[in-house]
């Protein structure tokens, strides 16, 4: 039991959500028209899996300087290794018009960590759910005021949606930005609920609703649930006549040239970086070690299916970068620039404390603003997205001022453990700001940290 708890992550980090599995999504209507009236879904659910992504280092793009690269390995190398429990990381700059790379550590016991090494990007996969809503918005294919009733009555599944704990009620933008006031599954009491939902041989997200145990509250504050993302996949999916993996490879990864997939529609690439942690907590054995390897292995590819959207992307750090530019960036070309307006204008809501402890302070349409501590004790704005759990974590960082994205993976919960750079005066500054933070640093002209 105790394995099974941190494997989902729920041990860990649960803000940041956590999934990484191979388990197929069911499907839903055929494409429908550009309104915001609810549209019929006859579709059956499909159990074929798109291959595996893969991926090869990014071409055509200039270089730092070789001050820029020996400032940006100091500011990683420098963290990383007065770390404790670490595998591997990955990290990526971007501003454009260069592209930085860096790997250090391992992907597995036998093999080491390269820029092309598959990782599970986490809560980081919120960006992409984010981004491919505020566009369906914008094309009017429904609306923020839209409710869970309205556009999903007539979805196959919605036997399995309206449900007692669910506010069929709860808006769109309410969904986005963590104000439902739905509840989860992610408490220590639901552990045999994580466990059915890693186990059901029928399992498609809806069916994940049923195990909210807690009713409901009015919306209005942020709180952190699985319950969002799943709905609102469900949402794009229908609206967007497609499985939510076709519609980021059509939408996002294509057009832009990147490489990756949403690990519920995609094969599990054997390759992936395995996942490490105190193995203690997984009732797995002692000391620090591989949690999905092994003995573990078994359940590999089953995580996923706990919070679904939420946290289910593969890729690595380098086309995360880019993709993080050309979501924020005035010159980006991710979404059209009405929809960037939109979902850039949506950071307006306070958070709590399990996601403001990592410096995400305010929220907004699945991205969030935080402020990345410099060397000189000041600090930088940035839209960011933190992802993180059993074993797996991740950063993605774009500072306006800067024009610049950096994006950071990581095979174990090292990214968020304390800093070195925390004597700047902060009572917390985690491993992966502290990097971020060197390197911003560094593009500012101001020394990078020395712990």
């Amino acid at each position: 039991m105790k394995r099974i708890v941190a494997l989902l992550g729920i041990a860990v980090v649960s803000a940041c959500g956590g999934s990484d599995s191979a388990a197929p999504v069911s499907t839903t209507a055929a494409p429908v028209s550009t309104t915001a009236a609810p549209v019929s879904t006859t579709a059956a659910p499909t159990t074929t899996l798109a291959p595996a992504p893969s991926f090869s280092p990014l071409t055509g793009f200039a270089q730092f300087s070789d001050a820029d690269d020996a400032s940006f390995r100091f500011a990683v190398e420098d963290e990383f290794r007065k770390a404790v429990a670490k595998a591997g990381v990955s990290v990526a700059v971007f501003d454009g018009e260069r592209l930085w790379t860096y790997t250090e550590g391992t992907a597995s016991s036998t093999e080491p960590l390269t820029s092309t090494t598959p990782m599970v990007i986490r809560s980081t996969s919120k960006t992409f759910l984010g981004a491919l809503m505020t566009e369906q918005i914008e094309n009017g294919l429904y609306g923020l005021d839209d409710t869970i009733e309205e556009l999903l009555f007539d979805h196959p599944d919605y036997e399995l949606i309206d449900v007692a704990n669910v506010n069929t009620d709860a808006t769109v933008e309410q969904l986005l930005t963590m104000t439902s006031g739905i509840a989860d599954w992610s408490a220590p009491e639901d552990l045999m609920s994580r466990i059915e939902i890693m186990l059901d041989p029928a399992w498609r997200p809806a069916r994940n609703l049923s195990k909210i145990k807690k009713s409901f509250v009015p919306p209005g504050s942020y709180s952190y649930s699985y319950a969002n993302s799943i709905i609102l996949g469900l949402i794009a999916e229908k609206y967007g006549g497609k499985p939510l993996n076709s519609l980021y490879q059509e939408r996002f990864f294509g057009p832009l040239g990147l490489s990756g997939g949403l690990l519920p529609d995609v094969a599990w690439n054997p390759d992936t970086a395995i996942a490490y942690d105190y193995l203690d907590n997984y009732n797995a054995g002692t000391g620090f070690g591989a949690v999905d390897d092994g003995s573990m292995a078994a359940f590999r590819g089953l995580d996923p299916r706990v919070s679904w959207a939420g946290a289910g992307i593969v890729s690595t750090a380098e086309n995360v970068a880019v993709w993080g530019y050309e979501l924020f960036s005035p010159s980006g070309s991710a979404i059209s620039d009405q929809a960037q307006s939109r979902l850039l204008e949506s950071v307006t809501v306070e958070t709590d404390t399990s996601i403001s402890g990592l410096g995400v302070h305010t929220y907004g349409y699945y991205i969030g603003a935080a402020d990345v501590s410099l060397s000189d004790g000041t600090r930088i704005s940035t839209f960011t997205h933190p992802g993180g759990g059993g074993g797996r974590t991740s950063w993605l960082y774009y500072a306006p001022s800067l024009d610049v994205s950096i994006s950071l993976l990581a095979n174990s919960m090292v990214l968020h453990d304390f800093g070195a750079c925390r004597y700047q005066g902060w009572d917390y500054v985690s491993v992966g700001e502290c990097m971020a933070g060197g390197i911003f640093s560094s593009l500012l002209g101001l020394p990078v940290f020395a712990g």
